[in-house]
């Protein structure tokens, strides 16, 4: 049994959906540099998943929900549309979803991939100048962001515009609402 089938569909969905979610709310908060940016951020947040995948492998749930959200790639511009102007209400909701089903080591896990996810886009437009060159650099900048969240670290170092770093604390306080 998948971790993802122990939800309804609704629910499976929501969970899948957030990460990525979560990574175009937190591109569109600051849209100053046009296009280009947005471009750049998107490929970092699909960068960032592909990490995400790898660096909790020993998270069930957060590894199921990663993969998934990469084998549906084709749902992404949908996805993109679906409440990315008002996110933290979301996040709040998928912790209330999965903590009743997993155990609480796998709540803290999916709630820190939001934040991770969140802050990794964030600095996408700070920090990367051609994803496609610099891939190894997106390898440190995770390096960082789990760094900065490893204790939960609220002055993490992150080189993001004060709005993003508004929107992803709106973000961490609706997480924090479910322990």
């Amino acid at each position: 049994m998948t971790q993802l089938s122990a939800f309804s569909a609704e629910d499976a969905d929501l969970l899948v959906s957030l990460p990525y979610r979560v990574g175009v709310s937190i591109s569109f908060t600051e849209d100053e540099e046009g296009e280009g940016d947005d471009e750049r951020e998107m490929e970092a947040l699909e960068e960032c998943i592909k990490q995400v995948a790898k660096l909790h492998q020993a998270s069930p749930i957060v590894s199921e929900v990663a993969k998934t959200i990469l084998e549906n790639k084709d749902k992404w511009e949908a996805w993109s549309n679906q409440g990315v102007f008002n996110i933290a209400p979301e996040c709040e909701k998928a912790a209330r979803v999965l903590k009743p089903v997993v155990t609480a080591q796998e709540l803290k896990s999916y709630k820190k991939m939001l934040l991770e996810i969140a802050s990794a886009v964030a600095q996408a437009s700070g920090e990367f100048g051609d994803v496609h060159e610099k891939k190894g650099f997106f390898g440190r900048v995770m390096e960082k962001v789990v760094g900065g969240f490893a204790n939960d670290d609220k002055n993490h170092p992150m080189n993001v515009s004060a709005a993003e770093d508004s929107a992803i604390e709106k973000i961490r306080r609706a997480l924090a609402k479910v322990e």
